[in-house]
Order: structure tokens, then C-alpha cells, then sequence
């Protein structure tokens, strides 16, 4: 079976089943966690990955590592993956779970690049202005460039929208480039 399947197999399964057992927002905010771990712990994704390392071990450390802060199905499904031997795409089947909810739910993520950190009306403002154009919940993630000079850079999904000085300043330099008065020989 191919890699890019297995997770987006399992991730349906487990928002198939956290639907059908009424737990999808705990499930949701249990595979962020799940996500947040194996991102920012190399060392434990690679403990994951790695086929030296017994599945027996791999379940107790799952089950200490996450017993306490998962509900108990999320648990049993991680538990699962592991059983299967499919634990070197827990963070796939994580990040496929959340994608998988944020479309169920509505929810769109947007990028937004601005010269300088936005206050918090700014930001409900443009929040709000995006979320009418594209009739959906906006999630926005901030991210400061001071190099944009102005302006702001927003992305959505595979969509992007440079109104920045820079960008602007880089057009005016190509028009610049060709003289229109210059006699071409």
C-alpha cells in the first residue's frame, strides 16, 4: 500500500468513527496534539519511525506519554497504528485528520504576511473581510517580514494576493528597464 494513502486512510477512519461516537471536536484538539508532539520532538518521531525499536516498547511510551491527555478512543486508535506497524505516519495521519476537519468544518487557512505585526481591530477587520469573500471561517496565521516594506502578502489555499511595496517597487523597476523612447535599431 502506498504511503500517501495509508494516511489519509487512517485519518478518515478515525473522523468516521470520532463522528459517529460524537467526540470529533476532542478528537480534532487530541490530533493537534498528536501533531504538535511529533513536529516539535524530532526525537520522538524518530523513536516512532524507527524499526529497531520494539512495538511493545512503542506502546508504552504512547500510552505514558499520552494516556492522561487523550480520549480514551484516540488513544485506542493511536494504540492501533502502532499494532498495524504504521507508526512512521502518525504525523501524516494527523496532519491528513486535521485538513480532513477543517474542510468538514468550514474552516479556511489563511496567510498572512504584513511589514509589521497587525493590532487586534486590524486584525479582526481583515479576519472578517476574508471570511465574507470566501464564505467560510477564517483561521489566520501571521507571519512578520519587515523586508515587505508595506503592504501585506495574503495566501489561501493555492491562491495569492502580493499587495506589498516591494512587489510594487519591483514592477515599477522591470517598467523602468525598457525605455519606450529609445530608438531600437
Amino acid at each position: 500500500m502506498e504511503d500517501s494513502r495509508i494516511h489519509i486512510r487512517y485519518a478518515k477512519a478515525l473522523f468516521e468513527i470520532a463522528v459517529e461516537q460524537n467526540f470529533l471536536d476532542k478528537a480534532y484538539e487530541d490530533t493537534l496534539l498528536i501533531y504538535d508532539v511529533c513536529k516539535s520532538n524530532r526525537d520522538f518521531e524518530m523513536l516512532l519511525a524507527s524499526p529497531i525499536i520494539h512495538t511493545g516498547k512503542k506502546v508504552a511510551i504512547i500510552k505514558e506519554v499520552f494516556s492522561t491527555s487523550l480520549h480514551p478512543v484516540s488513544l485506542s486508535f493511536l494504540l492501533l497504528i502502532i499494532k498495524k506497524r504504521r507508526e512512521a505516519n502518525i504525523k501524516l495521519i494527523a496532519e491528513s485528520f486535521i485538513h480532513i476537519y477543517k474542510e468538514y468544518k468550514g474552516i479556511r487557512v489563511a496567510q498572512l504576511k504584513t511589514a509589521i505585526e497587525l493590532d487586534d481591530v486590524t486584525r479582526k477587520e481583515f479576519v472578517s473581510l476574508l471570511s465574507n469573500q470566501t464564505k467560510k471561517i477564517i483561521e489566520l496565521n501571521e507571519i512578520v517580514k519587515p523586508d515587505l516594506i508595506g503592504g501585506f502578502v495574503v495566501t489561501i489555499d493555492d491562491k495569492e494576493s502580493d499587495n506589498s511595496l516591494s512587489d510594487k517597487i519591483q514592477r515599477l523597476r522591470k517598467e523602468f528597464d525598457v525605455n519606450v523612447y529609445e530608438k531600437k535599431l
